[in-house]
């Protein structure tokens, strides 16, 4: 800079002759100037660079915090640990990646992480429940083979995978078709309300598709439960994340009440997979698989870990025969497999064949026949098997028959429950048990029952209210919705122990046919340990062993000097309990343990089970507890007679029955509700301590009141509005949504100038956090990256990007929070006829959500089989993607090119991978295909 100062003093000598003392003065100022306005310069840039630099760790803290998580749970389900020297680098492996053809598929680190070993089954010598399971990630559309496969290259897979998409969204919603309409016509066919359909024979009725809690829709219906159920070609229904090959209850239905056998008509591969799912709900974990005694904290106190139960022996006194039969899945399944039958020109055929005839099911691919004693009587389509009606059939009681936008704001308790199911799964007009517990407004999800979180959302309770779930056991009817919260939904804490977890990763990997490791990398699993305080909300929960059928935990929270226990499924009877430490199946100290330390604690609130003996608790036994106990006890889990002869109240489902408990808020409770809020949203998500109190320092809460206008279109920006409570409908461009809680609106008119496009008024009484627009600019000037996004969202075509999203059948479901952050990360783009939007042999660098183009892969027309139907262009909502591409930089094998001219959308592959971290259950749907409707 000097030198090049000298050379303009020079010049300017040269022009004007010798310089005098004052000159000389004026261009040493002036070269001070110049020298000044240069470091400035600089200075600023650096400052901008540090920013940016700042802003990117803290992301990067953020996405570094997720891969611990998934870390942690590969930690906590193996027998080994992770070294210092752990390469994080390759946890970014989020969803698809693996290692080289031959290579493991496991996190790296210096010791390998060791996986749960598989040991040979008491019953047969080799453990069945191992069977098919998919155990590493290994390639998604590898469909769980173990291994690490080269990626589909040729055309025909790619066709394969492009079919399977098509295909994925037509079928998992049950909706209004002319298949249906002919299938009511039919008198021997009926459509169950949950799923599945009824075929009634003169041998006994026929049932395709079992989804969770399919017998209630026969009780109710006062016909007969099937003994003979098929199976359908997809087992899980991905749009409502359930099984529907659920077989425990109408199992043990059959087994237990009719004494009879269910006969599970299937493939040979879905029978092994069936047959491992119920080993594991029935035998339970083998010896191996239990981990009590490393699941205590190492400073309980000694007595506490001297009544740690034989998980082993627990299980097998439950499994011991019942009048005479012994409890095991033969003795409780009969499988009859499709076999090729050359009657029927190659088509498999499974045959049940009776004293008065037989009953044979054809399978002819797209739909079976079923013939009774040579007659067809009905013709079945396969999907119906999987599918589920839409939206599903729920028992729970709503909190009002009218518009949700007409209610109140629910008001979550400071300390309490709201029941969502209080039957056993045998109660025909209840859902099986299960609840959210209240924690200063935040919410646990105890057992959610099947399509809870579809509940939920439907009575205006938001996700980011309940972020945690407690899974106490691996039943169906307590675990079916656990899995539903996990894949619907964004990323939650799942709570439970190590034991539990490792059974309900090795069940739901067979169950739903995705690797164990890919499902561990969906949640953050906390791995409770017995009798040791879990920190919630500034509350306590304890969790103890109780003495059931399958490894299974009851807990007791603690809030405020308040407490409330759940005695989780347990048989608790002091004479039972007495026999058993007299057979040596349970210690003195567990005894002891069970009758005062866990189901029976004097409690504000004590929720017991009350199933039926002998695996659940008999009432006769909670009625001689102490009156300190048992005035406060509120029983579940059984029918209104059994709860009504036992003199006891049982818990009532519904908001409007939420059972409250008195508990003084805490210390600095409004500060702490509104960091949570902010926490909850994309922009403040990432934001430190410093920063984050900032924000708390210019942040105002506002009420407004039910039809009252918040802001009106044309206006000038002034706040950026966070809602806290209510319900605000937002209407835009001829399109009006409802907001709650967590949502924001007016972030984009504050940093681009523009006036706000939208109407936003108060359908209910709503609280508001708002921020004025210095106070934005201020914030956000500070973090470029991110208020680079959202300028980026408010000059994207809103109507148009609105219209892909609800056009596609994922993104359709989606919260206004989760579109947000895809819309964060859209980028419009017009594209002509014949223009190349994917060109074969470059690398996948992004995906593509289509808005009112139309495209078509080039090559797929010379696939040797390819139909009319496959050359379809895809069109509005369709999104194009391959994640194993993605995350293995692989390149693209099919030339994408626009056959019309439209709009689309693109999302970089990073953006679509950082997205898919905070909403993991979207990627289910991109794992196996090259398209999603």
């Amino acid at each position: 800079m000097g030198c090049t100062l000298g050379k303009a003093e020079d010049s300017v000598r040269s022009v004007m002759g010798p310089i005098s003392s004052k000159g000389r003065r004026d261009a040493a100022n002036l070269s001070g100037r110049l020298s000044l306005v240069t470091t400035q310069d600089t200075a600023s840039q650096d400052v901008e660079v540090l920013v940016r630099r700042l802003e990117k760790l803290d992301e990067e803290r953020h996405t570094i915090q997720q891969q611990l998580n998934r870390a942690h749970n590969a930690v906590e389900l193996g027998d080994g640990t992770i070294s210092e020297e752990l390469d994080m680098t390759a946890t970014r492996s989020r969803f698809s990646r693996v290692a080289p053809v031959g290579g493991s598929a496991r996190l790296a680190s210096t010791r390998a992480i060791e996986y749960p070993r598989v040991v040979p089954s008491r019953a047969q010598g080799s453990d069945r429940r191992a069977s098919g399971l998919p155990t590493t990630l290994g390639p998604r559309l590898s469909h769980g083979s173990g291994a690490a496969l080269d990626a589909p290259n040729s055309p025909g897979q790619l066709l394969g995978m492009v079919r399977r998409g098509r295909k994925r969204a037509q079928l998992n919603s049950r909706r209004l078709s002319d298949t249906l309409a002919m299938l009511h016509e039919n008198s021997q066919t009926l459509l169950l309300p949950r799923g599945g359909v009824y075929v009634k024979t003169r041998h006994g009725p026929v049932q395709f598709g079992i989804p969770p809690e399919t017998i209630k829709d026969t009780m109710r219906l006062q016909i007969d439960v099937p003994k003979m159920y098929v199976v359908g070609k997809e087992r899980f229904n991905l749009k409502f994340g359930t099984n529907t090959a659920e077989f425990e209850f109408p199992a043990y239905y059959n087994f237990f009440i009719k004494g009879s056998r269910t006969t599970v008509i299937s493939s040979a591969e879905a029978a092994s997979v069936i047959r491992s799912v119920m080993d594991e709900a029935i035998e339970g974990p083998v010896e191996d698989e239990l981990y009590q005694d490393t699941e205590y904290s190492p400073f309980v106190e000694p007595s506490i870990y001297d009544a740690r139960p034989d998980l082993h022996a627990e299980i097998g006194y439950f499994k011991e025969p019942r009048n005479g039969r012994k409890i095991e899945t033969d003795s409780l399944l009969n499988f009859v497999e499709f076999a090729p039958s050359a009657d029927l020109g190659g088509h498999e055929a499974a045959t049940m064949a009776f004293d008065d005839g037989s009953i044979a099911i054809v399978n002819r691919g797209e739909v079976y026949d079923v013939i009774v004693d040579g007659e067809l009587i009905a013709i079945v389509p396969d999907w119906l098997a999987s599918a589920i009606a839409d939206p599903p059939h729920i028992l729970m009681p709503a909190r009002s028959l009218a518009s949700f936008s007409n209610m109140d704001e629910f008001e979550t308790p400071e300390f309490g429950v709201t029941i969502l199911g209080a039957a056993d799964g045998f109660t025909p007009t209840g859902t099986t048990a299960g609840f959210v517990l209240w924690m200063r407004g935040h919410g646990i999800l105890v057992d959610p029952p099947a399509h809870s979180a579809h509940y939920l959302r439907l009575n205006g309770i938001s996700s980011r209210k309940i972020t945690h779930v407690i899974l106490t056991h691996c039943h169906a009817d307590h675990d079916a919705g656990t899995f539903q919260k996990i894949l619907l939904e964004q990323r939650v804490t799942v709570m439970t122990t190590r034991t539990i977890m490792a059974a309900f990763i090795r069940k739901y990997a067979l169950i739903s046919n995705m690797p164990i490791d890919f499902l561990q990398r969906l949640f953050v699993f906390h791995s409770v340990k017995i009798a040791e305080p879990v920190h919630f909300q500034g509350g306590s929960i304890k969790f103890f062993y109780s003495l059931h059928a399958l490894p299974c935990i009851g807990f007791r929270a603690e809030l405020a000097g308040k407490s409330i226990t759940y005695s989780g499924d347990t048989f608790y009877d002091p004479d039972g309990l007495l026999q058993l430490e007299s057979r040596g199946i349970i210690s003195q100290a567990r005894r002891l343990s069970l009758l005062t330390d866990c189901s029976v604690q004097e409690s504000d609130l004590l929720m017991h089970e009350a199933g039926v003996p002998p695996i659940h608790t008999p009432m006769s036994a909670l009625k001689q507890l102490p009156e300190r106990i048992r005035k406060n006890v509120k029983v579940i889990h059984c029918s209104d007679a059994r709860a009504e002869e036992g003199g006891f109240e049982k818990v009532r489902p519904g908001f409007e029955h939420t059972i409250r408990i008195p508990a003084d808020p805490p210390l600095h409770a409004e500060a702490n509700r509104i960091v949570q809020i902010l926490m909850a949203t994309d922009l403040f998500r990432s934001f430190d301590v410093s920063s984050m109190v900032d924000v708390l320092s210019v942040i105002n809460t506002r009420t407004y009141t039910a039809t009252e206008v918040i802001c009106s279109s044309g206006e000038e920006g002034a706040h950026l509005r966070i809602i806290r409570s209510g319900i605000v409908n937002f209407e835009r461009d001829g399109a009006t949504r409802e907001l709650r809680y967590c949502d924001y609106f007016g972030e984009g008119e504050l940093l681009t100038d523009a006036r706000l496009p939208c109407t936003a008024t108060a359908a209910t009484r709503v609280e508001m956090l708002e921020m004025a627009r210095e106070d934005v600019r201020y914030l956000f000037r500070r973090r470029p990256l991110l208020m680079s996004r959202i300028q980026q969202r408010a000059r994207l075509g809103y109507t148009a990007s609105w219209a892909a999203i609800g056009a596609n059948s994922v993104f359709a479901n989606f919260s206004m929070s989760q579109v947000t952050q895809l819309q964060s990360v859209m980028r419009e783009q017009r594209v002509r006829a014949g223009d190349i939007v994917w060109r074969r042999g470059e690398e996948v660098s992004d995906v593509v959500l289509i808005g009112d183009a139309r495209l078509a892969f080039r090559e797929l027309a010379s696939v040797p089989g390819v139909t009319k139907e496959d050359l379809e262009p895809f069109e509005a909502g369709a999104l194009l993607v391959n994640v194993y591409g993605l995350e293995n930089r692989l390149k693209h094998e099919l030339t994408l090119t626009a056959v019309a001219e439209g709009t689309l959308f693109r999302i970089g592959g990073e953006d679509l991978l950082d997205f898919l971290d905070n909403n993991p259950g979207a990627f289910i749907w991109m794992r196996d295909t090259l398209v999603v409707h």
